[in-house]
């Protein structure tokens, strides 16, 4: 295999077997897509702390239930692997699955430090493949899809202000103000690089609380940027909006605009009120989604190809979430470091780059 190509090519083989890490909303509903919705794969196997949650998902979608997540990537029989335990885990089990020169689709973030996405993005190069994906789904959501086709097309011209916004029901247990930004506004940077193509050059963040049970943490945080190539954006990360779960973006360009649509469901009128429900969660706006990154990720390990977003998307949005921890505790601008030493990515991520992650 030359280099940028997993080793791991399963063309002409038997369905491949997927062993499933985490088995809470997120790992359960990847086992579900795998097991119902994913041609050329199956749960092979399922590993969580909580063992009743693995074995009931081994119930419905096949697959032993392993004690110990590292068992399940040792197993010769477990051809790749979906991450989706706790944030903290996902560098370290990232790190295995590349020892083990195993595929792997690894929910956001890679990583939660700078340091250990830095050491997963040196370990694939030094092996010289590229074997992790990394779960951000909005690639492959037809909405941002179609934003990003009309800036490839042109039609609104060169982009120069990004407008998005990421709100929440309510925060995820333990949540600090770090956590909203390597957990959930990473997904809102890597947006910006993905669909500008562009890098993230500086951020300014301010934060406040508004959630008296959250003492002290920035559950609301603004963050306002620029990128390398000349525009600026705004982010909106609102993780305690109490009243759903909505995801936005408006993307400005010379010519025209960009906006992706609001919810599609229906407006009920009912006791002199007209309503219309919104999402919950991430699992039901972005169901669609996530059936396309899997089915994009499988095709890409059967057929040995540069998987979707890869460790360095991963390790460059650490970079820059860390960049704004370290504007909100200076209350100043940061400069967002060249990812690499100064030297952009390593030859490993140069090229083989779609420009959509279409499944």
């Amino acid at each position: 295999m030359g280099a940028g190509v997993s080793v791991h090519n399963c063309a002409g083989a038997e369905d491949m077997a997927v062993g499933v890490i985490g088995a809470g909303g997120m790992g359960a509903r990847h086992a579900d897509n795998l097991h119902e919705a994913i041609p050329r794969a199956r749960v092979g196997g399922v590993t969580d702390a909580d063992g009743s949650r693995a074995e009931a998902v081994a119930a419905r979608c096949g697959g032993a239930v392993y004690r110990d997540p590292l068992e399940l990537i040792d197993d010769d029989g477990i051809d790749a692997l979906v991450i989706a335990s706790p944030d903290e885990t996902h560098a370290a089990l990232a790190l295995e699955c590349v020892r083990r020169r195993k595929p792997v689709l690894c929910e956001k973030p890679l990583a939660t430090n700078v340091e250990d996405a830095r050491r997963i993005v040196a370990a694939e190069t030094d092996l010289g493949e590229r074997l992790i994906q990394v779960g951000f789904m909005r690639r492959y959501d037809p909405q941002h899809l179609a934003a990003a086709d009309a800036l490839a097309a042109g039609t609104v011209g060169r982009p120069v202000l990004f407008k998005g916004w990421h709100r929440t029901r309510r925060a995820a247990p333990g949540t600090t103000t770090e956590f909203v930004l390597f957990n959930t506004a990473v997904h809102d940077l890597d947006a910006v690089r993905w669909l500008l193509r562009q890098e993230i050059a500086e951020v300014y963040v301010r934060g406040v609380n508004t959630d008296r049970l959250l003492d002290g943490v920035l559950d609301l945080q603004l963050i306002e940027l620029s990128t390398t190539g000349g525009c600026l954006a705004t982010l909106e990360i609102y993780v305690t909006a109490g009243y759903g779960y909505e995801v936005g973006v408006e993307l400005v360009g010379e010519r025209g605009t960009v906006h992706i649509a609001p919810p599609q469901a229906p407006f009920v009128r009912h006791e002199q009120v007209r309503s219309q429900r919104l999402d919950g969660d991430w699992l039901s706006r972005f169901r669609d989604a996530y059936v396309a990154e899997l089915t994009r990720w499988v095709r890409a390990v059967h057929d040995g190809v540069p998987p979707g977003p890869d460790a360095w998307d991963g390790y460059a949005s650490a970079v820059a979430a860390d960049a704004c921890a370290t504007s909100l505790r200076t209350g100043t601008p940061a400069r967002v470091p060249d990812a690499w030493d100064g030297h952009g990515p390593p030859a490993l991520y140069a090229s083989g780059r779609p420009r959509n992650d279409r499944a």
